[in-house]
């Protein structure tokens, strides 16, 4: 019965004629430009993989792990090592994993006692991305044994969301008049001097400033500064503001 309900995805997925045709002649390429045969095992069940994969995508379809694994009769594990080796091999074209990674952020979880930052990242290969990333900037994250769970103190995270647009060096004036009239109400000197160095610092100075409100600032004033990052007002900005609503739960 398995077999029969996993051969009518195949259909519905490779339904149209032209479909089948492209199919094939991704294969065809591999065998019959005079090198017949000289494909691996492991290649060959990569490009089939990556012929599913950019079906299930194009018709909109789950492509998780466990959904894939269950449709083609292999282990999750094996799914994802199947995703990371087609994407080294036949790199998906709209792959934007800075997009992805912001976008799992507005399902992320805090934890405000050990001032940890929480999130499911389901793609292999953006998690694969956004680690090298971090090791590039000589930043880190807590390894979970759960192969999706990507876990980072506060400090980092912020920078991290910071890091992906340009720190500005003036503040917009609605930007700066909010965080002085904010200034006004504090009653710590740490969370003062950190805010005034968003205000008047410069790129490095503010970046100091946003990591410092990230390791003592009230959730309440951080998802206020996290609002009105000191960047761009691109992916960083779509990033603070996701965070900000984790944050303020």
């Amino acid at each position: 019965m398995m077999q029969t309900d996993n051969l009518r995805e195949y259909r519905a997925l490779f339904s149209a004629d032209e479909e089948k045709a492209k199919a094939f002649d991704r294969i065809a390429e591999q065998f019959y430009a005079r090198n017949f045969g000289r494909m691996t095992k492991s290649d060959f069940e990569a490009l089939l993989f990556d012929i599913y994969l950019e079906a299930c995508l194009q018709k909109q379809k789950r492509f998780d792990d466990y959904t894939l694994s269950r449709e083609l009769g292999i282990t999750q594990s094996r799914v994802r090592n199947l995703k990371v080796r087609k994407e080294l091999l036949y790199p998906h074209e709209g792959f934007d994993w800075k997009q992805s990674f912001v976008d799992c952020i507005k399902d992320a979880r805090f934890d405000d006692v050990k001032r940890l930052v929480k999130l499911h990242i389901s793609d292999v290969n953006v998690l694969i991305e956004l680690r090298n990333y971090l090791e590039e900037h000589g930043w880190y994250d807590e390894y979970q044994l759960n192969p999706k769970l990507f876990q980072c103190p506060l400090t980092v995270f912020v920078e991290l969301c910071a890091s992906l647009d340009t720190v500005e060096e003036e503040l917009p004036q609605e930007v700066r008049a909010a965080f002085q009239s904010k200034m006004e109400e504090l009653q710590s000197e740490a969370e003062k001097n950190a805010l005034e160095l968003l205000i008047k610092g410069d790129r490095e100075e503010k970046m100091r400033g946003l990591r410092k409100l990230a390791s003592i600032a009230s959730n309440d004033l951080l998802a206020i500064v996290l609002e009105n990052l000191p960047v761009g007002k691109g992916l960083a900005q779509e990033a603070g503001n996701y965070l900000a609503d984790v944050i303020r739960g």
